[in-house]
């Protein structure tokens, strides 16, 4: 009789156990769903950077992708372009793997920007501060990533004589946006802060192509 009951106590004890396994392999299911899910939504529906209350901001229309302009009586050099991201991914671990096989190759937009001027003193320190782009209605704004300020200058040795020119310049990037097809006709703006004043540079419209 104590067998029986000991071999029945075992049965109940192993079933509970295979439950409360199989209820942890369910739960880690979920979560890896989950962030599949939240990183193509991501993707799909990026976070918009772009402020509503920059009624303040100067409407700059660019020659090209890349014209000179004086702000504050001072010259400078803005430009932007877009291209969709053909460079080959490397596919590191079980998640990234999984990943690239539920979303399949990827084109992406990427946008970069920059900013130059003369002198480090008058570039000062502009941040780009949203990027927009608009294609047949549909549109898609980011906040980019503004990288460090750069002078010409910055790898000379050390008592080099000083350059005659010596322009300054920082660049911002943004990418994982739509993936549009090449040959697309967009519209481009770049929203920045230089030296305390709001600026809306706008890119003449042109054609996306793949790059890396």
């Amino acid at each position: 009789m104590s067998i029986a009951n000991n071999n029945l106590y075992g049965q109940q004890n192993w079933s509970a156990f295979l439950t409360r396994v199989s209820g942890r392999r369910w739960v880690v299911l979920a979560v890896v769903m989950l962030t599949l899910i939240g990183g193509a939504f991501a993707i799909v529906q990026p976070w918009s950077g772009c402020r509503s209350d920059w009624t303040d901001a100067s409407r700059i229309e660019l020659p090209s992708s890349a014209g000179d302009v004086m702000l504050d009586g001072k010259p400078f050099r803005v430009g932007g372009h877009a291209l969709l991201d053909d460079m080959p991914r490397i596919v590191d671990t079980p998640l990234e793997r999984l990943r690239y096989q539920m979303r399949g190759e990827r084109h992406p937009l990427g946008i970069t920007a920059s900013i130059s001027a003369p002198s480090r003193m008058t570039l000062g320190e502009p941040v780009f501060t949203c990027f927009r782009v608009t294609r047949d209605g549909a549109a898609w704004a980011s906040r980019p990533t503004t990288h460090g300020v750069q002078q010409l200058s910055d790898g000379d040795p050390p008592g080099a004589q000083p350059r005659a020119n010596n322009d300054a310049w920082r660049m911002a990037s943004a990418t994982d946006g739509p993936e549009w097809q090449a040959g697309d006709r967009i519209d481009l703006e770049l929203w920045a802060r230089v030296n305390g004043r709001h600026y809306i540079f706008v890119v003449p419209p042109f054609e996306l192509m793949k790059g890396r």
